[in-house]
């Protein structure tokens, strides 16, 4: 072969190539929509009918059910509209000198107190259910049996993955328990399967109340490291990104925070990203503990009435308070951090939280104010880990044998909203 003809078929070989890279290359000015986008969401919630009052039991837990689990309006009922999908993309960029922009669908109406979905005979008691993100069938079983003994109506529940999710929420819809669930995340960490999980609770009859990262002002959710300001900016574009996502999917957005610096920036960077819409469909998850404080104690944000900081802050700046399941809180046994209280003691342990509880029972708080509308339930740390000394049941340092039987003595009552006046 002469060199004419080998330079020739190199020749042929490098636009055949070319050829094909430019057929498999997309157009720039195609769209190519994805699945999610064109979809139908299942409603938010169904709520039961109900007249006078009277609630209406959902029929199932089977995954795929539409009758959910029944709850309280505390008004005339009716079911949300199925939505059109906004898929959880990436928030729009933004402008040099402007943060970037939410991207929120606009057919989700804003609710009003008496307008959140709550368990049927709610009595705003609750518990932390357990420390473990994976849990067998097993424990579930035991677990929701104890949080039935103690009458609770509410939980708060860490959760792994998707199996935990498919293995809890049809126990907890059985057993009328309304839980608050939150993904396992440190402030680092990114996550994009929010509208997924919200799909899986609401198919089991279960509102859809996700609480959004933990605690993020603590060195504990930064490896034992106090975190920085470039960590917090992280920590805000995961939340800001999680935000956007849970809403679009129909959830409840649940904050949490423990510092109140850190909330009031983190509602500024809501407000910046034009994302004031998500405050319709908004829920706080404060800690309240009460170290040895007595439940009056209101000196500063360390005691069971520590939520009214934070409530004071929502108040201020939007002239309402949005609803508040308090997540982790309570007493621990043998607590003496402040010298000038006794000691955390059994019999203090079991009367300090019977008196936290009969707050929604008497509609009065232990400093003598009126128990507020916004605040929906609290949930004590923690109902049993074997690792754990605060934990009701199962800790090494044995049973808190006292409380659990006065709490689960406590006579049956329906919390009162000044709404049903």
């Amino acid at each position: 072969m002469t060199s004419r003809h080998i330079a020739f078929v190199l020749l042929a070989v490098v636009l055949f190539a070319s050829s094909a890279c430019r057929t498999g290359r997309a157009d720039p000015s195609s769209t190519d929509p994805s699945p999610t986008a064109t979809r139908t969401l299942r409603p938010t919630y169904t709520p039961a009918q109900a007249k006078g009052g009277e609630v209406v039991a959902s029929p199932s837990a089977e995954p795929g059910n539409q009758a959910f689990l029944p709850f309280v309006m505390g008004g005339e009922e009716s079911a949300s509209p199925t939505p059109t999908v906004v898929p959880p993309t990436p928030a729009a960029e933004a402008s040099e000198n402007r943060p970037k922009q939410m991207v929120l669908r606009d057919d989700l109406p804003a609710l009003t107190l008496p307008e959140w979905p709550r368990p049927a005979n709610d009595n705003g008691r609750c518990m932390h259910f357990l420390r473990s993100q994976y849990y067998t069938e097993q424990e579930l079983d035991l677990n929701i049996a104890r949080l039935q003994q103690l009458g609770a109506k509410w939980t708060l529940v860490v959760y792994g993955d998707e199996n935990m999710l498919h293995r809890a929420a049809p126990r907890f819809a059985a057993a009328g328990i309304v839980p608050v669930w939150r993904k396992m995340l440190r402030p680092d960490e990114p996550y994009f399967n929010w509208q997924r999980d919200i799909e899986i609770v609401t198919s089991y009859g279960l509102p859809p109340y996700f609480q959004l990262y933990n605690e993020p002002s603590l060195a504990a959710e930064w490896d034992e490291r106090a975190p920085d300001e470039d960590d917090r900016e992280r920590f805000l574009d995961n939340l800001m990104q999680a935000t956007q996502d849970v809403y679009n999917a129909g959830g409840f957005v649940g904050w949490q925070f423990i510092n109140e610096e850190w909330l009031k920036v983190a509602l500024d960077e809501l407000e910046q990203r034009g994302g004031q819409r998500v405050l319709g469909r908004f829920f706080f998850i404060p800690h309240s503990y009460g170290l040895n404080h007595p439940p009056n104690y209101t000196e500063d944000v360390n005691g069971v009435l520590g939520f009214l900081f934070f409530a004071r802050i929502f108040q201020e700046r939007y002239g309402s308070v949005p609803p508040f399941i308090v997540g982790e809180g309570g007493w621990k046994i043998n607590n003496d951090a402040d010298a000038r209280f006794p000691p955390i003691d059994d019999t203090l342990h079991r009367d300090y939280h019977v008196e936290l509880f009969l707050w929604f029972k008497n509609g009065v708080l232990s400093n003598g104010e009126p128990l507020p509308d916004y605040l929906f339930a609290f949930c004590p740390w923690l109902l049993a880990a074997k690792m754990d000394d605060n934990a009701w049941w199962d800790s090494f340092a044995g049973d808190r044998a006292l409380t659990i039987e006065a709490v689960s003595n406590l006579p049956p009552f329906v919390r009162w909203f000044s709404w049903e006046e």
